[in-house]
């Protein structure tokens, strides 16, 4: 299906975001849904393309992500937070969920009611979509139909041949279908089964939400509404993270790891030489081993994959590709490792 583009969708207290939706292309025993918060530089298409820089990275496009995203878990509903802020058409500033400076630098707090903001975010995105044309929902299932396993340079290049047919032939494909949208009149995402993924900058709210879990979990217990809200979160996804500050680009808080392991989440941590390897922030490397190393020794679910590429320069584009490598199930990770000795 070809994503869609939900503008200005409300959270708590007249926060909003864009979000970029994919449904499920397979019904599964229980509903999924899995959340991306991807990084700087990533946007829409359009936006991308008209940057002289940015256009080289123009296939991780938000939308290229939410369909390659899509294809490999055929069973989630997938939505794409675009942040509330991208200053210089370059750093995500996801305000609505962590204070940040005008180049996204995060500063944690306790809470920043990030979790509430999440979940009404989640409900806006079911109401908004089920309120749309039946139509324009069977339009957008019909644009794009690919095969099942593509990567994501052939779903780039694909994406842009269905997009010219569509304006050269002129034709309306929004039949009335209604096998295509069966995912819609029992949508109901905050009561899903969720995964949260972020990618770079976007590991930035994953870490605010760790706050959040500690500061429900211990000081605001009696409220059973956002506990369970919290349990319903199975797979958290750290994808290569980083940010432009000199520290907090991983939870290291014994404290906080300790209020994460009890939640019996699947921790997933896919790394770089880009970011952990970087002898100019070495920081990152030392707060991503104590970060996964302290989780295990907390006895967490935790898998840490570092994707390395022998003799290539540790560029934007390796860093990039740990995209392509956590999301094409034809590339698994150069290096699966149980250890703490490998970064």
């Amino acid at each position: 299906m070809r994503p869609l583009r939900l503008r200005r969708v409300v959270g708590l207290e007249g926060r909003v975001n864009d979000v970029v939706f994919c449904p499920a292309t397979r019904p599964a025993p229980k509903q999924g849904a899995l959340v991306f918060f991807g990084g700087d530089i990533q946007d829409y298409p359009e936006v991308m393309q008209a940057h002289r820089d940015y256009r080289n990275y123009l296939k991780y496009n938000l939308e290229n992500t939410a369909r390659m995203l899509g294809l490999n878990f055929p069973t989630k509903h997938i939505l794409v937070v675009r942040p509330s802020r991208i200053e210089y058409k370059s750093f995500s500033c996801y305000d609505n969920f962590v204070p940040s400076n005008n180049a996204g630098v995060p500063d944690h707090t306790p809470t920043h009611s990030a979790l509430l903001h999440f979940e009404r975010l989640l409900q806006s995105v079911s109401s908004r979509l089920k309120s749309l044309p039946i139509s324009e929902l069977v339009e957008a299932a019909n644009a794009a139909l690919l095969p099942e396993e593509i990567d994501i340079e052939d779903l780039h290049n694909s994406t842009q041949r269905a997009d010219g047919a569509d304006s050269s032939n002129g034709t309306n494909s929004a039949e009335h279908k209604p096998e295509l949208i069966w995912w819609r009149n029992e949508l109901s995402l905050d009561k899903c089964r969720l995964s949260l993924m972020g990618f770079s900058k976007g590991c930035v709210v994953l870490n605010q939400l760790i706050y959040e879990f500690h500061y429900t979990k211990t000081l605001t217990p009696g409220d059973e509404h956002m506990v369970r809200f919290i349990e319903r979160i199975e797979d958290m996804y750290w994808l290569d993270g980083g940010h432009a500050g000199g520290k907090n680009t991983w939870i290291t808080s014994r404290s906080l790891l300790e209020t994460l392991t009890r939640l019996d989440v699947n921790i997933y941590v896919h790394v770089s030489p880009y970011q952990v390897q970087d002898e100019g922030r070495p920081w990152i490397g030392r707060e991503e081993k104590a970060f996964t190393s302290l989780l295990k020794k907390l006895g967490a679910k935790v898998k840490r994959y570092l994707h390395d590429q022998p003799d290539a320069p540790h560029s934007l584009h390796m860093h990039f590709e740990v995209l392509t490598a956590f999301a094409n199930p034809n590339c698994p990770p150069l290096t699966n490792t149980d250890s703490d000795e490998d970064v």
